[in-house]
């Protein structure tokens, strides 16, 4: 019986600090979703990308290679980001590790 014993203080031991771990796993995982981190309306897409190739230094070249668009319509998007289809914003996004959300406007908007 003290081998029974044993083995269930074990499994219980094991099993708490499983459901510990895994608790804390999840707390982690649930802050960093929460840390997703808005940027701006599409009329920040410039300095976005601005900010993206400084960082990463990188330019519109590199760009174009990640994103399947050619260069010139990276500057002219990051120019005049009102006028480009949103297939080509979310390719340009896509290439910097970035998703387009759409939310509701504030009452100040």
């Amino acid at each position: 019986m003290s081998t029974d014993n044993s083995v269930e203080r074990l499994l219980a031991s094991y099993e708490a600090q499983t459901f510990s771990a895994l608790s804390e796993l999840q707390r982690k995982l649930i802050a960093a979703m929460d840390q997703r981190e808005t940027m701006g309306g599409i009329q920040q897409l410039g300095k976005i990308a601005k900010e993206y190739k400084q960082t990463n230094k990188s330019n519109n070249e590199t760009l174009a290679l990640l994103s399947g668009v050619t260069s010139n319509t990276i500057s002219t998007m990051t120019s005049d980001p009102t006028n480009s289809k949103v297939s080509t914003v979310l390719a340009l996004l896509d290439a910097m590790g970035m998703t387009l959300t759409i939310s509701r406007k504030s009452a100040d908007e």
